[in-house]
């Protein structure tokens, strides 16, 4: 039995997709190595894609791995992507405990392995002191917004709230475009000022806790796996919480 395709289903899913990452036709059609005329019967329903074409378009449009399956039904192919090569071999260890290791090395560093950017899978010794010292409690969220940006959050410490904040909602936009977060972190709401543009004082926004005189200066970083292969493996992220002078460095190291 033949797959059943739906060109046109694939066609609306290519144009929405398109046009949400402001690509034109030529442009895409450039990027994926075809002409305009092809990427235009693509959309029109009027021609249908390999299964090769359709996986990069998928690449190049950055499309989430649960969409680019999607866009392979609607084309009338088999779903390449699945949700479990994070510990199906038996002889393979675990993304999961991978990157838990990761995070545990860094100690006394702070650093956490999220899940969809938004909730905290794991926290290494470095974060959880950090936040037990903010929060003058053990951590008792695993919602990454929450834990900032509620009343009781460790953001009530931010000498420069109103600036991370505003770097927030711009990094949220982004990832609501890009579509790889199904929901979205809990702010504060913003006063008008804040809406307004900030200028940056250094080459990375700096988070500055100020809390009984003791002052740290922290900068993220944030990795993810280069080339996903399943979508669970997709939505995990490391970030890490590196000191931005010495006299952080140096606390961190002694609450250890």
């Amino acid at each position: 039995m033949t797959a059943q395709h739906d060109t046109t289903g694939f066609g609306s899913l290519l144009r929405s997709w398109r046009q949400t990452r402001r690509l034109s036709q030529l442009d895409l059609a450039l990027a994926c190595g075809a002409s305009q005329r092809h990427m235009s019967f693509l959309e029109s329903g009027r021609a249908r894609p390999s299964r090769g074409m359709a996986l990069t378009l998928g690449s190049v449009l950055r499309v989430p791995l649960k969409d680019q399956n999607l866009m392979l039904l609607a084309a009338g192919h088999a779903p390449a992507f699945a949700e479990q090569s994070r510990s199906t071999k038996a002889d393979t260890k675990p993304i999961d405990a991978t990157l838990i290791e990761v995070i545990r090395r860094q100690d006394p560093i702070p650093a956490m392995l999220l899940d969809g950017g938004t909730r905290i899978a794991a926290a290494n010794q470095g974060a959880e002191r950090l936040c037990t010292f903010l929060l003058s409690r053990e951590r008792d969220t695993d919602d990454l917004g929450h834990l900032f940006f509620a009343a009781d959050g460790v953001g009530k410490y931010l000498e420069n709230l109103d600036e991370v904040i505003a770097w927030s909602e711009r990094q949220q936009r982004a990832q609501r475009i890009l579509n790889l977060a199904p929901g979205e972190l809990m702010v504060a709401e913003p006063s008008a000022a804040r809406r307004e543009p900030l200028t940056p004082d250094g080459p990375a926004l700096t988070l500055r806790f100020l809390k009984d005189g003791v002052r740290l200066g922290v900068y993220t970083l944030l990795a993810t796996l280069g080339t996903p292969l399943d979508f669970g493996a997709e939505r995990l992220s490391l970030e890490f919480f590196l000191p931005a002078d010495e006299a952080t460095e140096t606390w961190f190291r002694n609450q250890a």
